[in-house]
């Protein structure tokens, strides 16, 4: 019954955080929003017995990569006194995409099986490690690849290595075109 009632509160701050992310006119009240969804997460990831990665969605996204976009507008003097808009364009295909996903979430949830099965939460960082980065010969898709899951971890570090490049890139010619025309 606690569990159930900390679930509920875990996704209430989570879906609050995420709307006031969404809503936030400052780039670091917005950052703080996010930090507070990633604790939330944390926080339902240790409810269904996987410490692992609890830890580290606080050690990496809340922690470390939170401080890597914070760091990241202040360098770009993003935060001094820009204010975003409330709703543009493309925050309202932004709300349609989430109330989207919402519609999708409730008809998986409404559609699933969820018995608690407590043998199956069972495992340690070397077994989830083994199984992450796997490398043996098997056959299928990724034959002598493994399960392939270094792969996609590899794939979303250079992805985020990309992003954080191009929103650089993106801010320096908006400040190049902005002083050009003083």
């Amino acid at each position: 019954m606690f569990s159930t009632i900390c679930f509920f509160l875990f996704a209430a701050i989570c879906a609050v955080s995420a709307f006031a992310l969404l809503i936030s006119k400052h780039p670091i009240n917005g950052a703080m929003a996010l930090v507070l969804n990633m604790l939330s997460l944390a926080g339902i990831y240790t409810l269904v017995h996987s410490t692992f990665l609890g830890v580290l969605q606080i050690m990496v996204y809340a922690g470390a990569v939170m401080m890597l976009i914070v760091f990241v507008i202040m360098v770009l003097n993003g935060a001094k006194d820009n204010r975003l808009p409330r709703m543009d364009k493309l925050g309202a295909y932004s709300v349609l995409a989430v109330l989207a996903g919402a519609l999708l979430l409730v008809g998986a949830i409404y559609n699933v099986n969820l018995q608690e099965n407590m043998t199956s939460i069972n495992g340690s960082v070397a077994a989830v490690s083994e199984h992450l980065f796997d490398t043996s010969s098997r056959s299928g898709a990724l034959a002598g690849v493994g399960g392939g899951y270094f792969i996609l971890f590899e794939l979303t570090g250079f992805i985020l290595l990309s992003a954080m490049i191009s929103a650089v890139l993106l801010a320096k010619r908006k400040n190049s075109l902005g002083k050009n025309e003083d």
